[in-house]
């Protein structure tokens, strides 16, 4: 992958773009718990089918909490990023040197093991639980503005001993192994893996990342916004840069981790920004928090929902919380009723993003 400054460089003296371009979605590849491939993702999601076990990869006897969502099939954290690159190219159909020049945005953790892959990415994204959907940001407005024509994102957290001890310290991870999103009895997240990899492209595609948008709370170091406010500003953020209105979404996969001030603070960003009810369910429950990879893995799972109009379950849901006042997806899949999703990431010291996207 070429170094994205060079590439930009490149575009020095091109013709300025008066009208912002389309980026698409024109290749994808994801591995986690559920399995390989986007189908994969979607068929779990669809009918709530969890993938939390106990942890094997790893000793967990001195814990409070013993599951995760982990992929039997997994190799090194490198070797997945790798095959998910060159699966995600490949989707695209590009050729060896379409690869070889296109930047790569890669979201890893900051102690990651992915060096060889990090040393030829553009940038690396290390912001928690929004590195890959802030990633997927910046990629979008280079290609729209047309300082690039094509780039690569990639994310991967594969479930590893010491963030598993500092989730479980800070008693964040649900002690009866089940993740209940906007639930009233939640009792908090469980990890999962997920390496994923995209190729965004100007022009059409899988899908269109129609709009994006980011916002920090300035609230809290730890907390959410209790009225959702940073939040609710990164989803008008992409609506206006699609420069279209609410109510053309019809599905929220929301960040909804299963914890009790996240959850209530984006249900409050929703109705702020929303005055009907919108679709809302976290995949989270099925596949887990993927950390970096968490926004990318998600906006794969959106994405082959609105491409086969089915939207997923909330699963683990079993009490409404009246904090948590939505339309949660609770016993079954939906029909999709437009083409338009949006998908939500927040991370610790108040970072929010939103991704709105159409379905090609």
């Amino acid at each position: 992958m070429s170094d994205l400054t060079s590439h930009q460089a490149q575009s020095v003296g091109r013709p300025r773009v008066a009208v912002r371009r389309p980026v698409a979605v024109t290749g994808m590849s994801v591995l986690s718990a559920l399995g390989r491939g986007p189908e994969a993702q979607l068929a779990a999601a669809l009918t709530g089918a969890a993938a939390f076990t106990e942890v094997r990869r790893f000793d967990t006897a001195q814990r409070r909490v013993t599951k995760a969502a982990t992929a039997n099939s997994a190799r090194s954290l490198e070797q997945e990023l790798l095959d998910a690159v060159t699966t995600a190219c490949a989707d695209a159909g590009l050729t060896p040197g379409q690869r070889a020049t296109t930047p790569l945005l890669l979201a890893v953790h900051g102690r990651c093991e992915a060096r060889a892959l990090a040393t030829r990415a553009a940038r690396i994204y290390t912001s928690a639980c929004v590195s890959a959907s802030t990633a997927v940001a910046d990629a979008t407005a280079l290609i729209s503005r047309g300082a690039a024509d094509r780039i690569i994102v990639a994310a991967g957290y594969l479930v590893e001993s010491d963030q598993f001890a500092l989730f479980d310290a800070g008693r964040a991870l649900a002690d009866d192994g089940v993740v209940r999103p906007f639930s009233r009895d939640r009792r908090g997240l469980l990890l999962g893996d997920g390496v994923v990899a995209v190729v965004l492209q100007a022009g059409e595609g899988i899908a269109e990342v129609a709009g994006w948008g980011r916002a920090g709370d300035a609230y809290h170091p730890c907390r959410p916004d209790p009225a959702g406010r940073g939040l609710a500003t990164a989803i008008e953020s992409a609506l206006d840069k699609a420069g279209l209105p609410p109510e053309v979404v019809g599905y929220i996969n929301a960040n909804a981790t299963g914890t009790g001030f996240s959850d209530a603070s984006e249900a409050a960003a929703i109705r702020r920004v929303f005055a009907s009810d919108v679709p809302v369910s976290s995949t989270k429950a099925v596949h887990g928090h993927a950390l970096e990879a968490s926004g990318l893995l998600e906006l794969v799972l959106t994405v082959q929902a609105l491409r086969e109009g089915k939207l997923p379950v909330n699963a683990g849901f079993t009490t409404p919380d009246p904090d948590c006042p939505l339309d949660v997806i609770a016993d079954a899949p939906r029909p999709a009723g437009t083409a338009y999703g949006l998908t939500l990431n927040a991370a610790f010291g108040g970072a929010n993003t939103a991704l709105l996207v159409r379905a090609g």
